[in-house]
C-alpha cells in the first residue's frame, strides 16, 4: 500500500533526508548486485550492505524493479554528467567526439561497480518488455548523439554519412567497452581510449585534400 496524501505531505518536508536515504540504498543496491548479482540481490542483501532495514527500503521503493530501475537512472545521469563535463570545452565536434569517446572508456574503468550492476541488471532483464521510460531514455541520448554528428556535417568537419546509423555504431562500440576492461584488468585504459577514439575520428572526419604538385 502506498502512502496516503497527509503521509506524502509529511514526507515532502524531509526531501532532503528521503533523497539521501534513496541515494544511500541505490549505492547499496549498486554494490550489492555487483557483488553477488542480480537474482541474488534481495531487499534483505541490500538492507544489510546499507545498515538499515528492509522495510525501510519498501518505504521507499515499492519493489524491486522500482529500485532497480532507479538504478540504472542514477548511474546513467551520474554519467552523463562527467562526459559533458569531458567535452565542455571542445573547439571542435571533431575534438568533442574524441572526448566523449575517452571520457567513457575512463569512466568505465574508474566506476567498475556502476558498470557491472547495470550490466548484470540488462542481462537480466533481456527478455523483459523494456519500459516506456527506458526506451525514452535510450532515444534521447541516441538522439544527442545523432545531433551532434550532424551539426559536425554542417560545420564541415564530418564527411557525408547517416548520423543515426554512426550514432548507432558508437553505442554498439561503447556495449563491448565494460566487458573488454572486466576480461583484461590489466588493459592499458589511456591506450585503448585513445585507440576506440582515433577508429571513430577516422570514421567521421572529412578527408583533406592534398594538392597536387606540378612537376
Amino acid at each position: 500500500m502506498q502512502p496516503g496524501n497527509e503521509v506524502n505531505d509529511q514526507r515532502a518536508g524531509r526531501s532532503f533526508i528521503e533523497s539521501a536515504r534513496r541515494a544511500q540504498i541505490v549505492r547499496a543496491a549498486i554494490d550489492t548486485i555487483a557483488d553477488v548479482g542480480f537474482g541474488k540481490a534481495s531487499f534483505a542483501r541490500i538492507a544489510e550492505r546499507a545498515g538499515i532495514s528492509a522495510s525501510l527500503i519498501s518505504y521507499h521503493f515499492a519493489a524491486k524493479g522500482d529500485l532497480i530501475e532507479q538504478v540504472v537512472r542514477d548511474v546513467d545521469a551520474e554519467m552523463d554528467r562527467a562526459l559533458t563535463e569531458r567535452a565542455e570545452g571542445a573547439e571542435t565536434y571533431l575534438t568533442a567526439l574524441r572526448a566523449l569517446i575517452e571520457g567513457f572508456v575512463h569512466y568505465c574503468a574508474e566506476h567498475p561497480a556502476e558498470m557491472l550492476a547495470v550490466g548484470r541488471i540488462h542481462n537480466a532483464t533481456r527478455g523483459d518488455e523494456p519500459s516506456g521510460r527506458r526506451v525514452a531514455e535510450y532515444d534521447a541520448s541516441l538522439q544527442e548523439l545523432i545531433d551532434m554528428l550532424r551539426e559536425g556535417q554542417e560545420a564541415g568537419e564530418f564527411r557525408d554519412f547517416s548520423p543515426r546509423y554512426m550514432a548507432v555504431t558508437i553505442t554498439a562500440a561503447f556495449q563491448g567497452v565494460p566487458g573488454e576492461l572486466f576480461a583484461k584488468p590489466d588493459t592499458d585504459v589511456a591506450a585503448y581510449a585513445d585507440e576506440l577514439a582515433t577508429t571513430f575520428e577516422h570514421a567521421v572526419r572529412r578527408a583533406m585534400r592534398g594538392r597536387r604538385k606540378n612537376g
